[in-house]
This record gives C-alpha cells, sequence and structure tokens, in this order.
C-alpha cells in the first residue's frame, strides 16, 4: 500500500469495529537480530548506528531527504561529522514519544514494545530502531511535527514521505509485516496505518544500501555528484576552496554550453524583470503621494510608511577603533562564481 497523498486524514480514533481482534502478541523479529538493547547509553547507540544505514537515513539514501544529501549522508558514515548533539525538536520528540505510544495502545487496544538498535541478519550494514514493535506483527513509527513545517501538510493529507520510507526500511530490516504511525501536532495526535509492506521499494532500499555502502563507505570514495539535488551546501562542502592556477576540461561540453546560454537568457529576462518592477513600484508610490494607505473603492491596497532603520557604520568604527576593529575581523573563504562576458571583435 503506497502512502496516501490526497485523501482525507482518518480519525484518531478509529471505530470499535476496525480495531483488530485479538491474537497472541507477535514480537519476533525473522530477519533481524538484536545488537544493543533499548536501555543502552546514547553514546554506544550511535557508534553502532553510524556502522550501517539507519531508518531515518532512508530518504537521503534515495535522494529525497529535504534535510540531508547523499553527500552528506556519506560524511556522517565515514566518520567526517559529528551529529551527536540534540535539537529542541529532537528533545520534544524524546520526550513525547512513550506518551504518543501509550496513546497508541489506548486507541487501537493493540501493545506496544521497545526492541532496541536491530541489525539485518544477512546485511550487517542494514540497522534500524524502530520506536516500537506492535503486538499484531507490526512496527510503530511516531513523528512530532512542528505547525510550519513542511510535513505538517503531507501529514494533514495522508503519510510524510519521509516517515513512509523510514518505515518500509524498518520493515525490511525486521522482516515484519505492516506499519502503524502516530502523528503528532498541538493538540491532537493523529492515527494512520497500517500499512503493508512494499515489495518494489523495499527491494531499491537494500539495492541501493548495498551500492553505497560496498562502492563508497567501504571505500571511502564520495557517491558521484547528482546533478539533480545537489545543494550549495554540498558544493562547499566537497569543494571548499579552488586549486589556484589549475583549470579542467568539461566532462560534457555540450551540456555546459546549454546552461551557459541559459543562464544567460534568465539573467536578461531577471535585467527585464527587475526594471519593469522598479517602474511598477515608482508609479505605485506616486499614486500614494505623501499618504500612508493607497485605497481602491475604500479598500487599502498597500502602504508606504516612512521607516527609520539604525545601521552600524562599520567604517566610522574602523577608522575609530582601528585595533579593535581588527581584533574582531576574520577571515572568510568562499568561492565566487564568475563567467566572463564574450565580446565581439571589432574590425
Amino acid at each position: 500500500m503506497a502512502p496516501p497523498s490526497s485523501a482525507a486524514a482518518p480519525p484518531a480514533t478509529p471505530p470499535r469495529s476496525a480495531r483488530p481482534a485479538r491474537h497472541a502478541a507477535n514480537w519476533a523479529t525473522p530477519a533481524a537480530r538484536l545488537l544493543l538493547p533499548a536501555d543502552s547509553n546514547r553514546a554506544d547507540w550511535l557508534a553502532a548506528r553510524r556502522l550501517g544505514i539507519g531508518g531515518s537515513d532512508t530518504p537521503a539514501l534515495l535522494n529525497e531527504s529535504p534535510y540531508q544529501s547523499l553527500y552528506g549522508l556519506w560524511l556522517d558514515k565515514t566518520g567526517h561529522t559529528d551529529h551527536t548533539g540534540d535539537t529542541d525538536a529532537t528533545r520534544r520528540g524524546t520526550w513525547l514519544e512513550p506518551h504518543l505510544a501509550r496513546w497508541f495502545t489506548t486507541t487501537t487496544g493493540i501493545a506496544v514494545r521497545r526492541c532496541g538498535l536491530l541489525v539485518s541478519r544477512t546485511r550487517d550494514h542494514l540497522r534500524t530502531t524502530p520506536d516500537r514493535l506492535t503486538a499484531d506483527g507490526g512496527v510503530l513509527e511516531i513523528k512530532t511535527v512542528g505547525q510550519f513545517a513542511a510535513a505538517a501538510a503531507e501529514w494533514r493529507h495522508g503519510i510524510a514521505r519521509h516517515a513512509y520510507l523510514q518505515a518500509q526500511q524498518q520493515l525490511a530490516v525486521t522482516g515484519r509485516s505492516h506499519a502503524w504511525f502516530v502523528w503528532y501536532q498541538d493538540p491532537t495526535p493523529q492515527l494512520r496505518g497500517p500499512v503493508d509492506r512494499d515489495p518494489d521499494l523495499i527491494d531499491k532500499i537494500t539495492a541501493r544500501a548495498d551500492w553505497f555502502w560496498a562502492d563508497h563507505v567501504t571505500t571511502t570514495v564520495p557517491p558521484p555528484v547528482d546533478l539533480a539535488t545537489v545543494t550549495d551546501e554540498e558544493l562547499a562542502l566537497r569543494w571548499p576552496t579552488a586549486v589556484p592556477g589549475t583549470a579542467a576540461e568539461a566532462a560534457y561540453p555540450a551540456h555546459v554550453r546549454a546552461l551557459l546560454d541559459e543562464r544567460a537568457r534568465l539573467k536578461t529576462d531577471a535585467k527585464h524583470l527587475d526594471q519593469r518592477l522598479g517602474d511598477i513600484d515608482r508609479a505605485l508610490k506616486a499614486f500614494t503621494g505623501d499618504a500612508e494607505t493607497l485605497l481602491v473603492d475604500g479598500r487599502p491596497v498597500l502602504t508606504h510608511r516612512t521607516v527609520t532603520a539604525r545601521r552600524f557604520d562599520e567604517k566610522a568604527f574602523r577608522a575609530a577603533f582601528p585595533a579593535t576593529a581588527r581584533r574582531f575581523t576574520r577571515p572568510h573563504t568562499y568561492r565566487r562564481l564568475h563567467i566572463p562576458t564574450s565580446r565581439k571583435k571589432t574590425r
């Protein structure tokens, strides 16, 4: 079952007739073995997690994460970064998780259990820590979502894509049959699921993990750049400085020429648009005159208020306090893109 995208969100509490019948509890993880128990300390868990691909790594693995690139994942797994610190969001999620797990059991009648860090019996680089196992043979993924988070809209209409990918990775590693989701946005938890295993996606996740681990983590060779997903942050991490005096021949010259031509057209269009926007703004200011608000048919359509801004005068400060200015000046290294303007030869 694919994650719903446009169906209305189900009610927070399913009707009693929809609740599963009681059966003997199923806590088995036939495809995984226990690597660390649930009460292990965080430092040990982080160290063991770094030695494999976890559920939360899966969106980045598939180039579907808005928070991390495949290159960022490679940096993490090869020990080039330190992600041991918590954020306010992760601390909030950790604090709410047991409460939402109890809400799930109260709502569905299905018991849950913590399980610790699990590792695939056939792939040591596939690891996962489901938030809970469910007694009906599934896993439970719990998400707390900020009001303005991009994922909030996905949850309101179904299941957020990153959570769906994470749950399918958990099913791949554990061998369990389905996933439940609880997502919380103040003030009410919401229930999603159950969602069955997605065999095609699971095959894609495992194949991608095998390739990434064998070809890039084990060899410490960074993954190739994906032009469709590359970010400024990734480029700065890959190539923070230029080697002076060097030049590189384009691997795909036709593609580079096409990009340069498109860029030149867009720059020209942007210049014309900026000029037209300036003309429009000046005309609107003229219509407003010295009034603060401009009305159309008695309804306000814009304001043109007087604003006083106080700006730090760096030039004056440096002249008055040169030693202090030097003390607090730090070098900032970055790379500047420059494309020379072609000039026609004159006769």
